[in-house]
């Protein structure tokens, strides 16, 4: 089965200590998301999601510190499918927070920006309306991800990836089309 993972990578700045911000262009996601925050199978209710790294620019990503994991078929995989293929991906997660407001101001929220584009319409999306995206069919996917150290006592220099920011555009249905998103 073959994947053509046309997703293009930019590496940006790097904000304070740490790596670089990285742009990811037409990406794909790897898995199910999780932007729900739902209890998974491995008991862990984090909001994320995994993102598909070409190949090719696997390596750099691990060098410049992000976990990028790589997984080639086993013979037996191979043996049972033979046009299995070698997958790199990148664990990203949401964190999404409230902070108390000047004296008088109300709390607002923190967090990443999501923006979800369906036909003409731009929707900015909160905690409490991005789980739509879990059973979305996307026609494209952008984001900007920053660094996170792992664990700096375990794994020193090893970061993971937070969500900074993301322009999704849907591929609207055709009842999606006649009534909007309901």
């Amino acid at each position: 089965m073959f994947t053509e993972i046309n997703t293009k990578i930019t590496v940006g700045d790097t904000y304070g200590k740490g790596v670089p911000n990285i742009t990811l262009e037409d990406a794909l996601f790897f898995g199910r998301p999780n932007f729900a925050g739902e209890l998974d199978r491995f008991n862990d209710d984090r909001r994320k999601f995994t993102v598909l790294i070409p190949n090719d620019v696997a390596d750099q990503l691990r060098a410049i510190g992000y976990m990028v994991k790589t997984k080639a078929p086993t013979p037996e995989e191979l043996q049972q499918f033979p046009d299995r293929e070698t997958i790199s991906h990148l664990k990203v997660f949401l964190n999404f927070g409230f902070v108390k407001g000047h004296e008088g101001d109300p709390e607002y929220e923190t967090g990443p920006n999501i923006h979800v584009i369906q036909g003409e319409q731009v929707e900015k999306l909160t905690a409490k309306t991005v789980p739509i995206l879990d059973r979305s069919r996307f026609e494209s996917m952008d984001m900007e991800l920053r660094g996170w150290e792992y664990n700096a006592e375990e794994q020193p220099g090893m970061y993971s990836a937070r969500l900074v920011s993301m322009v999704v555009t849907l591929r609207p249905s055709i009842l999606d089309q006649k009534y909007g998103r309901l």
